[in-house]
């Protein structure tokens, strides 16, 4: 059985989720599709904001970040949190690296330079060193990455993730239930030993 995973390099809990999900899921039998999506594209109109988080919620925000961290055994940098760079260069990165069979290679890494060693994802060099940390020409990926055609495929990758209902990451389709977040897994993984 194939599941659809759903992530954006944005997202700490994705980062997580992508930390534990793969083996997590091999256990029952299923794989992964990764796809990447540009979250602020997911993002509902007319939605709103996220409410306002006081002392005490952001101090269990914090918190549960790090005790899922520890859960998964994902390191997660005190400085990941304080810069939001733009992910879309990254995820079109993704896209290259997935077509060239490397995406694993990839993606684990670029989950960590964001996340562990909050590196500026956004930054070229960043990406240029990650696709050649993957095995790729990362000049002649990067031009890829940057093209019109990948920018044009996550966009509509992430419109298809819409019209299937999909509004966050991580998120796992089993069959036409979707599950999304981190802590949603074992509820995924009951449905696939179900379907099984």
């Amino acid at each position: 059985m194939k599941l659809p995973f759903y992530f954006d390099y944005a997202c700490p809990w994705a980062y997580l989720g992508s930390a534990r999900a793969e083996a997590y899921f091999a256990e029952a039998g299923a794989e992964l599709d990764f796809r990447p999506v540009y979250l602020p594209l997911l993002r509902e109109p007319g939605a709103g904001g996220l409410p306002e988080m006081g002392d005490r919620k952001k101090r269990n925000y914090r918190n549960d970040l790090l005790h899922w961290a520890e859960l998964c055994g994902a390191q997660l940098s005190p400085e990941a949190g304080a810069r939001r760079p733009d992910t879309r260069l990254l995820l079109q990165c993704a896209l290259v690296a997935k077509d060239a069979g490397r995406f694993r290679e990839f993606h684990y890494p670029a989950y960590r330079a964001r996340w562990a060693e909050a590196q500026d994802v956004a930054d070229e060099a960043v990406a240029r060193g990650l696709l050649r940390g993957a095995g790729l020409d990362p000049d002649a990926s990067l031009a890829r990455a940057r093209g019109p055609e990948l920018a044009a495929r996550l966009d509509a990758e992430t419109r298809e993730a819409v019209e299937r209902g999909v509004f966050g990451v991580p998120t796992v389709f089993v069959g036409d239930e979707m599950f999304w977040g981190n802590d949603r897994f074992e509820v995924a993984r009951h449905y696939v030993l179900k379907a099984g």
